[in-house]
């Protein structure tokens, strides 16, 4: 009986950890915070290195980390076993560059917090080495895989999730949808097929790059708990976005927050920025010829909806990251694209947004002339460019309006978390800014500087939602050697 109350007691503490959790990542996205997440205020200044609660975590493991991804998953503990630490409802998914990117073990006391991270064997499921695709002969060449091995290096994702509330009578295969509905929850219960689902449970979408073959999809599951086993999400395939053409060298990839957009572009000098049109496949079901929507969001979704087969995708150049060096790439809260690198931070406009036709997603069809009649939705339009594959309309990013008027910055890192963005990179601390739309639809912006005093290379960022707190991903050397990584963990603060 002792035992079976120590596990109750337990089981309810997590659960009370969890919904702790839970209610804290839905609030930072609506309310200002008058304390950090372990229940702190922020400092003036921000957060110095060296100085507490700034603190090295699983130093000497990773090697020139571009940064990890929060993925929520159904977890409660490391490996199902509740002697090992809780994993929060998710675990960090982390780019190291000396192993691929893997699913961080959580590591620490029996039912406590998790005290450091360890990397799984890179041949589980818990490790993503991506194929390595070439086009063989042929008339039309036909790509084949040669081999495995590409690394990834930057990469987004997204868990499209299914709220059937926001349809008439809560049947998402029935009845219209409220006006609140959303594409992000229309393309949830389309892949759900109307289940409801949490971030914890539904799929998650990782959005990844391979220098050798291009942009890739990898779904991430729920694996069906075992104790010692596999806790949590785990890769479940890989799928290639053929219609991007072979030898771009891409290496950063992104999706928007509401799942309609991914983009990859290249570290290597080259300005192309490729952009992909419903990636997941389209919940809408719009005609890529005249435009016609016959499964609008505001009506029922498909009851045979499925995930496109990614070759299938069409995708194209929509435009330039305006950079020497594009070194980093995402979407932020605003469903805006940004760049950053040598020497600046680019979107498309220097206040991006609002409805100038040279504003992102609607620069993708500027001055295309459409078929009369033209389609008369966004969708409709975005379709038929996509169809056709008429590039490169939104032209080149320019300066971004936050950052003109400080010095120069080399971003290495840009990651969203929220209504936030976070910027590392080259002789300047990090950065946390505050992203909101004004009235029509501009973006607007309030910065500070968030963590200082780190000696070395910034390689990546990143936001441990389990733990609470902000990962700074520093090569000491900057030169990345194997092994070399120090991260300093602070306290997660979002209370602008």
């Amino acid at each position: 009986m002792t035992g079976e109350k120590g596990h109750a007691n337990l089981g309810k503490r997590t659960r009370r950890v969890l919904a702790t959790a839970t209610a804290f990542m839905f609030l930072s996205q609506n309310f200002a915070w008058a304390v950090c997440a372990d229940g702190s205020t922020f400092p003036p200044g921000g957060y110095v290195s060296g100085q507490p609660p700034a603190s090295i975590w699983s130093p000497g493991l990773f090697t020139g980390t571009a940064g990890s991804i929060f993925i929520p998953d159904n977890s409660v503990f490391e490996h199902n076993d509740p002697n090992q630490p809780v994993t929060g409802g998710g675990h960090n998914w982390v780019f190291d560059q000396g192993t691929t990117l893997c699913k961080a073990i959580d590591a620490g006391p029996a039912g406590g917090t998790p005290t450091a991270w360890t990397i799984p064997s890179s041949g589980t499921a818990d490790c993503i080495l991506l194929p390595i695709i070439r086009a063989a002969s042929g008339n039309p060449p036909v790509p084949v895989i040669v081999g495995f091995g590409d690394i990834p290096f930057q990469g987004n994702a997204v868990t499209p999730t299914c709220d059937p509330t926001q349809y008439v009578g809560g049947n998402p295969l029935v009845g219209p949808a409220l006006p609140t509905n959303t594409y992000f929850n229309h393309l949830g219960c389309s892949i759900s097929h109307g289940v409801a689902s949490t971030p914890q449970t539904a799929t998650t979408y990782l959005f990844v790059a391979g220098i050798r073959s291009g942009l890739f999809v990898v779904p991430l599951t729920n694996v069906a708990p075992t104790i010692g086993g596999d806790a949590g999400k785990v890769q479940a395939g890989v799928d290639w976005f053929g219609q991007i053409p072979l030898g771009a060298k891409l290496t950063n990839a992104a999706v928007s927050p509401d799942g309609q957009f991914a983009l990859a572009t290249s570290i290597r000098r080259l300005p192309t920025v490729f952009g992909c049109y419903n990636p997941l496949g389209d919940p809408t079901r719009t005609d890529p010829v005249t435009g016609v929507q016959s499964f609008p969001i505001t009506g029922p979704v498909d009851p045979n909806f499925s995930v496109s087969p990614a070759n299938t995708v069409p995708c194209m150049a929509v435009g330039s990251n305006g950079l020497q060096v594009d070194l980093t790439t995402t979407f932020g809260p605003d469903n805006q694209p940004y760049f950053g690198g040598t020497r600046s931070v680019t979107s498309f406009n220097t206040d991006p947004g609002g409805p100038a036709a040279t504003a992102w997603p609607q620069c993708i069809f500027n001055g295309f002339s459409f078929p009369n009649p033209p389609p008369t939705t966004l969708m409709g339009k975005l379709a038929v460019v996509f169809n056709v594959h008429s590039a490169n309309h939104c032209g080149t990013a320019v300066g971004n309006v936050a950052f003109l008027a400080g010095p120069p910055l080399v971003p290495q890192a840009i990651i969203s978390h929220g209504s936030y963005m976070y910027l590392g990179g080259v002789g300047f601390p990090t950065l946390q800014m505050k992203v909101t739309s004004d009235f029509v639809g501009l973006s607007r912006y309030a910065s500070r500087t968030y963590f200082s005093g780190g000696t070395g290379l910034m390689t990546g960022l990143g936001v441990a939602d389990d733990l609470g707190s902000v990962m700074n991903f520093i090569d000491p050397s900057g030169l990345g050697l194997a092994a070399e990584e120090v991260i300093v963990k602070v306290p997660l603060c979002e209370d602008m």
